[in-house]
């Protein structure tokens, strides 16, 4: 448990080293100093109300259940968004994409799941009591709204989630976005599944939040 508590600390200070990275790739300037005096105070509310963005999970079952997941997940998404941009650009010819709204969607699409969630003594997680009366994308439209960012802005989160959000997506950004999402979050509950398969079958225990990086080694088979 103590190695696992270090694991945990290291890799929350790893992934948020990488996260204020991303956020330079935001090129207009006055978007970006926007973005980050939103992201600063989101991250103190989420370190006094709930559980720290980067040692949180994105899920409490379906994909990246563990410590570290949540901002792992979001980080996986980036390179997957970006890399669809330059082949938007590169194989389809078209370059209106709005790039920094890309980037700055899959920073916030999932910023305020710390606060929905609550950890159990025995491990896991389940939803805490404002989870379980509000879900996470509401709860960041309502202060992104505040926050005074453009319309066009507001759609790509409030789209994020695709038919499982209150609206679909409207522009490309958007479009990214969501699929960028969809693809990492499958990918990982996938993995995860296909990992927890094969220990069934020789018949070794299943931990019941493997890492994805775990879940790799398993299909891999290297665990």
């Amino acid at each position: 448990m103590f190695l696992w508590g270090l694991w945990v600390l290291w890799l929350g200070l790893r992934l948020e080293g990488e996260f204020w990275r991303a956020l330079r790739l935001v090129r207009d300037e006055r978007f970006r100093r926007r973005l980050e005096k939103f992201l600063r105070k989101a991250l103190k509310r989420l370190e006094a109300e709930g559980l720290s963005f980067f040692e949180a999970p994105a899920g409490r079952s379906q994909h990246h259940a563990y410590p570290g997941g949540l901002a792992q997940h979001t980080l996986s998404t980036l390179r997957i968004a970006l890399a669809m941009v330059e082949a938007v650009a590169r194989f389809y010819g078209f370059r209106g994409v709005n790039r920094d709204y890309v980037v700055a969607g899959v920073l916030l699409h999932d910023l305020y799941k710390p606060l929905t969630y609550r950890p159990l003594a025995e491990g896991g997680y389940e939803f805490s009591k404002l989870g379980s009366r509000l879900d996470h994308l509401t709860l960041l439209l309502v202060d992104a709204s505040k926050a005074g960012f453009p319309l066009d802005f507001l759609h790509v989160l409030a789209a994020s989630h695709g038919e499982w959000g209150p609206m679909p997506p409207r522009t490309i950004e958007a479009l990214i976005v969501h699929l960028a999402d969809l693809a990492d979050s499958r990918f990982a509950g996938q993995v995860a599944r296909a990992a927890q398969n094969i220990l069934k079958g020789e018949g070794k225990p299943v931990p019941p939040a493997l890492t994805v990086r775990e879940a790799l080694k398993v299909i891999a088979g290297e665990a």
